[in-house]
């Protein structure tokens, strides 16, 4: 197996599992209570959620340990619309998660959310934000750090600022920067809140974070007992916890992006040397991840460049794993003014830290022979059996 969807989940580093079985034995206890064992657990929380403090230059009662991204989001933005006057609007960049876009319409309405446009590269509109602030003051801005289809790079450390400037609460999803890009020395404190997922880096699943800005500490997004400095009641989930800080640790110290990218850009361009115009490679004029490539593929529907891969070994999908199954084109291709004939034969392909030169050549190589057995309808493919799809 080639695995090329690292931007739905990562494998599971042996760092990682090897913290989560040593704290699965030794914090086991629940870390609410007062006796040795619950107090060893409690350690163990405080020291994890001290180190992720120190690399987001937060004090410790801004993080929050969550389930996920998703409920990160979710509690969020849900409890930013109950802080808020029925008259507040909500902005967030026209190709946000739908972990953030759909709770925005849901517990805002849909005539409080304004969308902010982004240019055919993908990359926000900047100007259009800042003309905009100058007269209109929304009460909660949110623009994903890196998009999860087609890894372009969007400039929030400047919505960061913008919104300091107009006073404005900034939510950063940063899931797939982390691990991808430099961590220490960004904005993150001047964000409302921050949110990540563990098993996008090597992480268990099940375990995620929110970092919530200093004005911002203490806001309940799930009711119940006092955990979490009150903000999100339920038995801590420490194993996942420190298995997460852990994969995040390792991933600090992975080779450069620039090493890594050499790869995925080479691939690319063979793409287009084989196919030229009848590929398009979305968000190639823009900064970008090192790991992702968003292609729409000559003469095909993704569908069919997928389940011909996946048989020769190869995993690629056809965008976000948190859209799969829905109908129509990616609303993130669609924002980017991509026509739905190409977006309907785009995949998304995402390597990960441990994909080798090797194995990007050998999905070239998996391609052409693809692309030659769906050009000739009833190819036989498999023993005596006629495969259609």
């Amino acid at each position: 197996m080639t695995y090329f969807d690292w931007n739905a989940t990562a494998p599971l580093l042996d760092e990682a599992r090897d913290a989560w079985l040593r704290a699965s034995e030794s914090a086991w206890a629940n870390p609410s209570v007062a006796y040795r064992v619950g107090v060893q657990a409690r350690l163990e929380l405080d020291e994890a959620r001290d180190w992720l403090a120190a690399q987001f230059c937060v004090g410790p009662e801004q993080v929050i340990f969550t389930s996920g991204a998703t409920e990160a989001s979710n509690g969020f933005v849900r409890e930013s619309a109950r802080r808020t006057g029925p008259n507040g609007e909500i902005w967030i960049s026209a190709v946000e998660h739908p972990a953030v876009r759909a709770t925005a319409l849901e517990y805002w309405g849909e005539g409080r959310v304004r969308q902010i446009p982004v240019q055919p590269s993908g990359e926000l509109d900047l100007d259009w934000l800042e003309s905009r602030m100058k007269t209109h003051r929304p009460s909660l801005v949110c623009v994903m750090a890196v998009n999860n289809e087609t890894g372009v790079i969007q400039p929030w450390q400047a919505v960061a600022e913008l919104c300091r400037v107009h006073r404005v609460a900034y939510f950063c999803d940063a899931v797939q920067w982390m691990g991808k890009r430099e961590l220490a020395g960004q904005p993150w404190a001047h964000c409302a809140g921050v949110a990540l997922s563990g098993h996008k880096f090597g992480g268990p699943k099940g375990i995620g974070c929110l970092i919530l800005g200093p004005e911002w500490s203490g806001m309940k997004i799930q009711a119940g007992g006092s955990q979490e400095f009150a903000s999100r009641s339920g038995t801590e989930n420490i194993a996942g916890v420190v298995s997460m800080v852990a994969a995040l640790r390792q991933r600090m110290t992975c080779p450069s992006p620039e090493a890594l990218q050499t790869a995925r850009d080479g691939f690319e361009q063979k793409l287009l040397e084989l196919w030229d115009d009848a590929v398009t490679i979305h968000g190639a004029g823009a900064q970008r991840v090192w790991n992702t490539c968003s292609v729409a593929l000559p003469g095909f529907p993704s569908n069919r460049w997928i389940a011909r891969l996946d048989r020769r070994g190869f995993q690629i999908s056809a965008g976000s794993a948190c859209s799969t199954g829905k109908a129509g084109p990616s609303p993130v291709l669609t924002a980017m003014s991509i026509p739905d004939e190409v977006a309907r034969r785009t995949v998304r392909i995402s390597g990960g830290w441990e994909t080798r030169p090797e194995d990007w050549q050998a999905l070239f190589v998996a391609l052409k022979e693809v692309h030659g057995e769906l050009e000739e309808p009833g190819k036989l493919d498999g023993p005596g059996r006629i495969i259609q799809i």
